[in-house]
C-alpha cells in the first residue's frame, strides 16, 4: 500500500493522496506492506535504479544497515530496534533519496519512525524545506530509538552492578552474559549506521547546505550512542572481573572460617589422641585426670582464640 505526499509546483502547498500526484515539484512516497513488484514500479517511475539497489532494500531485514550511491539517488537501509522486543529484533526501513523524490519502504513495519516523520512533515507543511529535511525528521526519531535502547542497557547495567555489591555471593554469571549479548547486539546495529550519517553530512548533493547542520547533529548523536555502548561493553568486562574477584573473596572467607575452626579444634584433638593411645599413661588412674585433660584442652584453645583475635583473623 502506497501513499504520497507532494509539494505542488504551482502555489508550493503540500498535499497528501493515495494515488500518484500529477504536477508535483517534490514527492515523498511511503510504501508499507507491499511486494517486490510494488517497489520496483514506484522506483521505476522516479529514476532508473540499479537492480542491486532494489535488492539491497528488499533484503534489508536480513542484513545490517548500509548504503549504495547511484548517479541519480542514494539508497539507504537502516535497522530500527524494536522497542518492546529489545534486543531481539530490528525493523528495516529502505530509503531512496533523489533530487526531487524520497521513497521509504518498510514491509515488516517501521516502529513508528516513518509515521511520526510523515505526520510531522504533513502537519507543519515542511516538505517545502526539502526532502532532505523530511529524511532528517525520520532519522531523528530513529536515533532516539537508539537512545531508548541504550538507556535500557544502562538501567540493566546499574541494576546488575547494585546486585553484585549487595549480594556478591549470588551467582550473577548468567545475567552478566545476557546483558553482554544485548550490548554486543546493539553495537552491531549502531556501528554500521555511523557511516550512513557521515555520508549524509558531507558527501550527498541531495542534502542542501542549509540542512547539513541537522545531519551533523545526527552524526554527533549517533557517535555519542556508540561511545556509550562501547563504555558499557568495557564496564561489563570490568563487572565480570569484579564478579570473579568477589566470588573468590567469598570462597576465601569460607576457607578462612573453616581454617580457624580447624586450628581451634586441633589442640583438643591432639590432646585427646595422646590420651587415647594404647600405652601406659601416668595420668590414666589419676582421679582428676579427666578434668585435667579438659582443662588443658580449654586453656590451649583459649590461648589460640586470643591470639587469633589479636591478629584480626576474624575480619
Amino acid at each position: 500500500m502506497a501513499r504520497f505526499m507532494a509539494l505542488e509546483r504551482h502555489g508550493g502547498s503540500t498535499r497528501e493522496s493515495s494515488s500518484w500526484p500529477a504536477g508535483a515539484q517534490k514527492i515523498w512516497v511511503d510504501l508499507a506492506g507491499g511486494q517486490e513488484s510494488d517497489l520496483k514500479t514506484v522506483v521505476g517511475r522516479l529514476y532508473t535504479a540499479h537492480p542491486l539497489a532494489v535488492e539491497r532494500v528488499l533484503e534489508g531485514s536480513d542484513r545490517r544497515s548500509g548504503f549504495l550511491i547511484e548517479e541519480d539517488a542514494v539508497v539507504l537501509v537502516i535497522s530500527d530496534p524494536v522497542q518492546g522486543d529489545f534486543p531481539q529484533k530490528t525493523r528495516a526501513v529502505g530509503i531512496f533519496l533523489g533530487k526531487n523524490f524520497l521513497v521509504t519502504t518498510h514491509f515488516d513495519g517501521d516502529n513508528g519512525v516513518v509515521e511520526q516523520a510523515w505526520q510531522s512533515v504533513h502537519r507543519e507543511h515542511s516538505l517545502s524545506e526539502g526532502l532532505d529535511f523530511a529524511l532528517y525528521r525520520l532519522l531523528y526519531d530513529h536515533v532516539h530509538h537508539f537512545y531508548t535502547a541504550t538507556r535500557h542497557v544502562s538501567d540493566e547495567f546499574e541494576t546488575l552492578h547494585a546486585r553484585l555489591l549487595k549480594t556478591p555471593y549470588k551467582n550473577l554469571a548468567l545475567d552478566i552474559v545476557a546483558l553482554r549479548k544485548k550490548t554486543y547486539w546493539l553495537y552491531k546495529v549502531v556501528r554500521p549506521e555511523i557511516k550512513i550519517f557521515a555520508l549524509l553530512k558531507e558527501h550527498i548533493s541531495y542534502v542542501a547546505p542549509r540542512n547539513r547542520p541537522y545531519f551533523e547533529d545526527l552524526y554527533s548523536q549517533a557517535q555519542e550512542v556508540l561511545s556509550d555502548i562501547e563504555s558499557y561493553r568495557d564496564g561489563l568486562e570490568g563487572l565480570v572481573e569484579a564478579f570473579s574477584g568477589m566470588q573468590s573473596n567469598e570462597i576465601n572467607k569460607v576457607m578462612k572460617f573453616l581454617t580457624i575452626i580447624s586450628v581451634l579444634a586441633l589442640p583438643a584433638t591432639t590432646i585427646a589422641s595422646i590420651y587415647g593411645m594404647n600405652f601406659f599413661i601416668p595420668e590414666l588412674h589419676w582421679h582428676y585426670g579427666y578434668w585435667y585433660s579438659l582443662t588443658v584442652m580449654f586453656l590451649v584453645t583459649a590461648v589460640l582464640l586470643v591470639y587469633i583475635h589479636k591478629n584480626h583473623w576474624f575480619r
